[in-house]
């Protein structure tokens, strides 16, 4: 085994009983990481599964796919072809990254590990890139050596080597690849970047692409103090909803957080500035709001959480109250379909009776049957149901006692547990994908 291969695959190994994934385009960089991971793997044995996407735009991407799969048998790895159906147009490097790492991501179990080929030059490329954009600190934090990928860890090992050494290392292990006519087209933005700008920067300033290195350094450790001071009110992918901050400084620092955590550019520095200031200092029955530009996306502060909302998912005062009557057979399954999302309902040994109420308004429901009836308005400061959600999601009752309010339980929880369950599955209106509320 490699030194090589030791010392950059070690500390990113899964435990036994998991899977090292590789993504492989056939290139010097992943040929070159898919050389490291068979080395590293005769030491330290794994289920290595080769993952290679078909794009099924160049003309060459067949012979390609035979080229990585051929790769994958001789080192007795399995294979797996993923044929991704992009149109082509705008974004389209992005929009077929981001279809690479969910068709990989749909393959992996809790514990297994990804790996990508990204070496120091991406790394330099991506922070001139970001620059260009205007980034805020996070983006010039740069690549991130790891990340979660669905239920997987996505690990990028060769951050620290250049894309010069990794040819070096194919060359010495006499190791082929593939060679992409495109990657010479400096009409495309990256290639642009590693064909015109940067050897021309670093003609003129040296020392270049050490200073951007040391650049993405201090931001990183300014990122990473920042994630530490917020802990868990740290905004993550699978979050819509964070305690908010105790600072101005800190809840600029989750909006940024929830713009990269959510794909989006971060609004400027002085539209942050303003509503941290408004966090802060308005009244508790104030909603303060920013919105996130080019997008139907806002973050509204409510009862001391920040909320990363979608309004397009949301109900207006022109959608009408719907009233649905339910009766469960015992053991048995329903699901009811509603404009902003589905409600799974499940009961127990015994049938059930309740009333669903979607888009409800002028009612009055009490907890209990000996307890007052008590507005919306007051059921929901009760629950914590935040204003814009009152409409848009499903209050279950029985008779005039609520049982819940979108995946709230209303109930009182006794020694016996209550038979009837239920989630609440919140789909925004303008997409197929959906989220648990």
């Amino acid at each position: 085994m490699s030194v090589a291969a030791e010392g950059l695959l070690r500390p990113h190994w899964p435990s036994h009983g998991h899977r090292v994934h590789v993504m492989v385009s056939g290139g010097a960089d992943s040929m070159a990481l898919l050389t490291l991971v068979s080395e590293f793997h005769r030491t330290v044995p794994r289920e290595v599964i080769i993952h290679h996407c078909h794009h099924g735009v160049a003309e060459a991407a067949d012979q390609w796919a035979d080229f990585v799969a051929g790769e994958s048998e001789q080192r007795g790895f399995a294979f797996q072809l993923h044929r991704l159906q992009l149109p082509l147009g705008a974004e389209f490097e992005s929009r077929a990254r981001d279809a690479r790492y969910a068709a990989v991501g749909e393959a992996v179990e809790a514990g297994d590990v990804v790996m990508t080929a990204h070496h120091r030059d991406d790394q330099i490329e991506t922070l001139v890139l970001r620059l260009a954009q205007g980034s805020g600190l996070i983006g010039l934090a740069g690549i991130p050596q790891a990340r979660t990928l669905g239920k997987a860890l996505l690990v990028r090992p060769l951050l620290s080597l250049t894309r010069q050494q990794l040819r070096t290392l194919l060359a010495h292990r006499n190791v082929g690849f593939i060679v992409d006519p495109s990657n010479g087209q400096w009409q495309h933005r990256r290639n642009f970047m590693r064909l015109k700008l940067l050897p021309a920067l670093s003609r003129v300033a040296p020392k270049a692409r050490t200073q951007l290195q040391q650049l993405s350094a201090r931001a990183t450790d300014k990122v990473q103090t920042a994630r530490e001071a917020l802990g868990a009110a740290c905004p993550t992918r699978t979050q819509t909803e964070v305690p908010m901050a105790s600072t101005e400084s800190l809840i600029g620092w989750q909006v940024r957080f929830f713009a990269q955590a959510q794909g989006c550019y971060a609004p400027s520095s002085e539209q942050i500035q303003e509503f941290s200031r408004q966090c802060m200092s308005a009244e508790a029955d104030r909603i303060p709001e920013l919105a996130i530009a080019g997008s139907s996306y806002v973050l509204r502060r409510w009862a001391g959480q920040l909320y990363w909302l979608d309004t397009q998912g949301l109900i207006t005062d022109l959608d009408k109250e719907h009233i649905e009557a339910v009766r469960l057979e015992p053991n048995s399954e329903r699901v009811l379909q509603f404009a902003t999302g589905r409600l799974h309902l499940q009961s127990g040994p015994a049938s059930e009776d309740l009333t669903v109420y979607f888009a409800v308004q002028g009612r009055s429901f009490r907890f209990a049957r000996r307890r007052p009836l008590q507005s919306l308005k007051q059921l929901a400061q009760t629950l914590g149901v935040p204003p814009w959600m009152r409409r848009s999601t499903p209050l279950l009752a029985s008779g005039d006692r609520v049982l819940g309010w979108g995946a709230l339980d209303a109930r009182e929880q006794g020694l016996i547990p209550h038979a009837l369950k239920w989630q609440w599955e919140m789909v925004p209106r303008h997409s197929e994908e959906s989220s648990v509320s």
